[in-house]
């Protein structure tokens, strides 16, 4: 039997089908579209920024967004390396230690810059479609720093953390 329901959330429509002791989800429309912002593994201080830059972008706060995702970049910056110093040279580290390309650091001179501009009060506001270009190069950086790194520790190991043998091997 397929059943029309109501997102709680956002008022959507469920599209969902049910029977003696089942129910399974078809569709929500429209999708989730921060369903592809996902990142594990995140360490607490970054998590907490980044859903921050989410949350009020999701509102149409694109300065505080741009804020949010600046504070974002520092806190993943400097799990790599020591606290302080400018974020440009956190970068610059990164850069230094291989966790970044060059040509990838563009992109976070980029959400740095964009960053700077939303927190002061006489600067133009910042569209929303560079904010959301922001947000995509930071889940980007994210995924490469801390979701990678896991899920390829996660393949070195069975389930009883043992190390699994090279095929052929």
């Amino acid at each position: 039997l397929l059943t029309l329901m109501s997102c709680p959330s956002c008022a959507g429509p469920v599209v969902v089908t049910t029977g003696p002791g089942t129910f399974h989800e078809l569709g929500v429309y429209p999708e989730d579209p921060q369903q592809g912002l996902q990142v594990d593994h995140l360490p607490g201080s970054v998590e907490r920024h980044y859903q921050d830059a989410q949350k009020v972008l999701r509102v149409g706060a694109a300065d505080s967004a741009a804020v949010e995702l600046r504070r974002t970049l520092e806190a993943a910056t400097q799990h790599f390396s020591a606290p302080g110093g400018t974020l440009v040279r956190q970068i610059g580290f990164l850069i230094e230690q291989g966790l970044v390309t060059k040509k990838f650091a563009a992109a976070l001179h980029d959400v740095r810059q964009i960053g700077n501009v939303g927190a002061h009060a006489s600067d133009a506001p910042i569209p929303t479609e560079v904010v959301h270009r922001a947000l995509r190069f930071t889940t980007v950086l994210l995924r490469n720093l801390f979701e990678v790194p896991a899920e390829l520790d996660a393949i070195a190991r069975d389930p009883d953390g043992a190390e699994v043998e090279e095929p052929g091997a």
